[in-house]
C-alpha cells in the first residue's frame, strides 16, 4: 500500500554534539556515558558515535557485539555494557576488549568471576536496586557480592542505580537515601544520573553521569 502521509526524519549530529555537550556542563564536575543502546535511540549507532568520537567520555550500549564492534573501529574510551554479561563468550569479550560491565545479579557475578584469575583490573559496575525495580541486587544480594568481591581486588567496582521518576513529582531523593543506605560507608566510585536527574537532580551527579534520551532531543 503506498502511503498518503510520507514521513521524513532528518538526524542532525551536530545537535547530537550539542546534547551531549549541554549534559556535560549540567554535571561539571563528573565524566559522562554517551548512552547509545537501541541503535543509539533509533537514530543510528554509527551516527551518534561519529558525532561523539572526540568529545564522549565514554559509550554505553546494551550487546556486546556493538561494543566489540566499536573497539575494532578503534573507539579508545570506556565502553559500558548496561545490562552486563550473558554467557562466558561475553565475559571473554570483557577481558579482551576492556569493557566495562554491569553485574546485576549473583549469577552476573559467578559468571565473571569463573574466568579469572584476572591478569589486568577489570571494572564493573554493581547496579543496586533502589526503587526501578527492574534489575539489580537487594540489599542481602549486595552483601553477599561484597563478600565474594573482597577476595578479588583486581575487580574494579563502581556503585550505580537507575532513578525511577528523576523527571516526576517524587524526584530522586527517596531512591538516593536508599542507595546510600545500602551503599553504607561506601568511598569509591558512583554513577547514578540519568537524563532527567543531570537536568535536574545535581546532588545526584556523582562521577559518571549517563545521558541517553536527551542526547536525542527529549
Amino acid at each position: 500500500m503506498k502511503t498518503t502521509r510520507p514521513i521524513r526524519a532528518r538526524i542532525e549530529p551536530s545537535a547530537i554534539r550539542h546534547n551531549y555537550l549541554l549534559a556535560k556542563r549540567h554535571a561539571p564536575h563528573a565524566k559522562a556515558w554517551a548512552v547509545i543502546k537501541a541503535n543509539a535511540y533509533g537514530h543510528g549507532q554509527w551516527c551518534a558515535v561519529q558525532a561523539l568520537r572526540d568529545v564522549a567520555d565514554g559509550f554505553a550500549l546494551l550487546e556486546c557485539e556493538n561494543a566489540v564492534a566499536l573497539r575494532q573501529a578503534g573507539i579508545t574510551q570506556p565502553i559500558l555494557l548496561l545490562e552486563g554479561v550473558f554467557s562466558q563468550r561475553d565475559v571473554r569479550a570483557v577481558l579482551e576488549y576492556r569493557l566495562t560491565t554491569i553485574i546485576h545479579c549473583l549469577e552476573q557475578l559467578e559468571l565473571l568471576l569463573a574466568a579469572g584469575p584476572f591478569k589486568a583490573p577489570v571494572e564493573i559496575y554493581l547496579k543496586l536496586n533502589t526503587g526501578m525495580n527492574r534489575l539489580g541486587f537487594t540489599a542481602s544480594a549486595l552483601a553477599e557480592a561484597q563478600e565474594i568481591l573482597q577476595r578479588s581486588p583486581e575487580i574494579k567496582v563502581t556503585l550505580m542505580t537507575h532513578f525511577a521518576e528523576a523527571d516526576g513529582a517524587r524526584g530522586v531523593a527517596g531512591q538516593l537515601e536508599c542507595f546510600w543506605a545500602m551503599a553504607g560507608d561506601w568511598a569509591g566510585p558512583t554513577s547514578l544520573a540519568n537524563s532527567a536527574a543531570i537536568l535536574r537532580h545535581p546532588q545526584a551527579h556523582g562521577d559518571w553521569v549517563r545521558p541517553g534520551i536527551m542526547l536525542y532531543g527529549a
